[in-house]
């Protein structure tokens, strides 16, 4: 392929992921990581067109090498940054914007503008830095849930790394007077080609991120109970028989609790609905305070609620069981109630 009709295809490519990352926008225009991934792409189109219509004869070098460069590097920079924002690490847009011009007028310097070698020497280091950067988040901040979703961008973002340290040494060699491996014209086009990849196929795993991301998020809402946040009682048979059989497999004990909320329906007819939630959150929240992080908290219905206790045995279950009333009975009740709340629990192994 000639350089001519890579470049087309690099604008192509540029913008079909460009329209895609709009339409992705326009349909959850809250998602940051999101937005961040548009402006990527937005920047990537438009390093694609500079490639493309630059002429040194006929463009300063300012808006030709300068800005092309920070173009290129702002894609780098969006696509951590996007990356952060999905793992709750958000990065302020001043200081994307900060860096952004930090790294156009280190661009602009007499040092940049002398030749290629050292434009080199200043933005490649740069890509290698913010693909590390976006490798570390996407491993260390991955989730059981999201790693696999997440391996797709690994493997592309180690890819690239490779394949610019590779250019990176090849020019390095070539300008200490080593015998060429490529022409100029091959290494061009193996660069553009890379980058369009690299670009497209990150852009593939920001999306498999996404899609995992809002099909756990829509897991949650069908499995839990939006006001409490216990799971709901349409999952209970299927989380029962599962940790039924585990403690079986295990030998280990398998204790229930259940409970509900003394004189719930007095609060509702005097106080309101409102105020009756409250009291739900209140409790529940209580609860959850006395028990352990794995055990299986559900919310039957109105104020009635089951806690599954894998592997405590019954003599400690009464413990518990008194432990959680007490707690609940001494703690302050929410406004506007004035006397203390309680609960009954039935217990079994």
């Amino acid at each position: 392929m000639d350089a001519f009709t890579l470049q087309v295809v690099n604008i192509a490519v540029a913008l079909v992921m460009t329209i895609t990352m709009a339409g992705l926008l326009l349909a959850t225009p809250k998602d940051q990581s999101l937005l961040h991934w548009f402006f990527a792409a937005m920047s990537f189109l438009a390093y694609s067109a500079l490639s493309f219509s630059y002429s040194p004869d006929h463009w300063p070098y300012w808006a030709g090498p300068a800005l092309g460069n920070t173009l290129l590097v702002a894609s780098y920079l969006l696509l951590l940054s996007g990356i952060a924002m999905f793992f709750q690490r958000p990065y302020r847009k001043r200081t994307l914007t900060i860096v952004l011009l930090l790294i156009y007028g280190a661009n602009l310097l007499p040092f940049a503008q002398a030749d290629l070698l050292h434009r080199v020497l200043l933005n490649y280091p740069l890509l290698l830095l913010l693909n590390m950067l976006s490798l570390y988040y996407l491993l260390s901040k991955a989730t059981f849930e999201t790693a696999r979703a997440a391996l797709l961008l690994n493997i592309v973002l180690v890819l690239n790394m490779m394949q610019l340290s590779l250019r990176f040494t090849a020019f390095l060699q070539q300008q200490l007077g080593a015998q060429p491996i490529l022409t100029p014209e091959h290494w061009f086009s193996i660069g553009t080609m890379a980058v369009m990849l690299f670009m497209l196929m990150a852009m593939v795993g920001c999306v498999l991120l996404l899609v995992r991301q809002k099909t756990l998020q829509l897991q949650t809402l069908l499995e839990t109970d939006p006001l409490t946040g216990w799971l709901n009682r349409h999952y209970l048979e299927k989380r029962l028989d599962s940790e039924w059989h585990r403690c079986q497999r295990e030998q280990q004990p398998f204790s229930v609790l259940v409970f509900d909320i003394d004189h719930f329906k007095q609060v509702n007819d005097q106080h309101g609905h409102t105020v009756g939630d409250r009291v739900l959150q209140h409790i529940t929240q209580l609860a959850r305070q006395q028990l352990r992080d794995y055990d299986l908290l559900f919310r039957m219905g109105g104020e009635e609620f089951v806690a599954v206790l894998p592997g405590v045995p019954g003599a400690n279950l009464q413990q518990i069981c008194e432990r959680l009333r007490q707690h609940i009975a001494t703690a302050a009740t929410p406004a506007p109630l004035s006397t203390p709340l309680s609960i009954s629990i039935g217990c079994a192994v």
